[in-house]
């Protein structure tokens, strides 16, 4: 099969239009949470420009927009946020919060800096143990990250976050699923019941036939 090959440069597209990605890029959106000393309110910011970048010590890295390029990219109030409080928690929800995860990206603290995300989403700011921010209690895995590096790369800050703790929603045990290709993870609570999480690991390929 031949491949197509498309070009890419650093054009910038019409302010209400996206920028254009060539091929594909899976995405796995995840939450940060971050306190607001100054308001007393903390902030939720969606981001799908995240991940495991080093093991020892381990890293999670989150890249937050500083610049305004369209309508989808502008300059994030989460930014000044997580240089004041210096840590955050990364927070994975599942597909049950895709309405909250859509408010809390519909929103924005760089437009309105009294903007409770929390409140509007109907989601639970819980205290942190090792950092001052607070995660977000509906979100089964939660990481508590402290800020280490911040690295300018253009259109986003690359923020390093320490991970120091992780909360979970009860004792993590791997599990198998009848789905190729997919990871599941059983989280046993205090009350006995089981939280069965599934995500995909690999790029799945669905014959034509099975498409519908």
């Amino acid at each position: 099969m031949a491949k197509i090959y498309t070009t890419h440069d650093r054009s910038v597209p019409p302010y209400e239009e996206q920028f254009p990605t060539p091929g594909f890029l899976p995405t796995t959106p995840a939450l940060i949470s971050v306190a607001d000393e100054e308001t007393g309110i903390p902030n939720i910011m969606p981001a799908v420009g995240w991940g495991f970048l080093n093991r020892l010590p381990l890293y999670l890295g989150v890249a937050v927009s500083v610049q305004e390029h369209t309508v989808d990219y502008y300059k994030r109030g989460t930014h000044q946020l997580l240089k004041r409080a210096m840590d955050f928690a990364l927070n994975f929800p599942t597909d049950r919060l895709r309405e909250e995860v859509a408010l809390c990206g519909k929103l924005s603290r760089a437009k309105d800096p009294n903007v409770d995300k929390f409140k509007e989403a109907g989601l639970t700011p819980v205290p942190g143990k090792r950092i001052s921010s607070p995660h977000i209690g509906e979100c089964p895995i939660n990481y508590e990250c402290k800020v280490g590096p911040i690295v300018p790369m253009g259109s986003h800050d690359l923020f390093l976050g320490e991970v120091v703790g992780c909360f979970t929603d009860g004792v993590v045990g791997s599990g198998r699923s009848p789905v190729h290709g997919t990871t599941r993870l059983e989280m046993t609570r205090d009350d006995g019941t089981v939280l069965v999480i599934e995500f995909e690991s690999w790029i799945r390929e669905v014959s034509d036939s099975a498409r519908d």
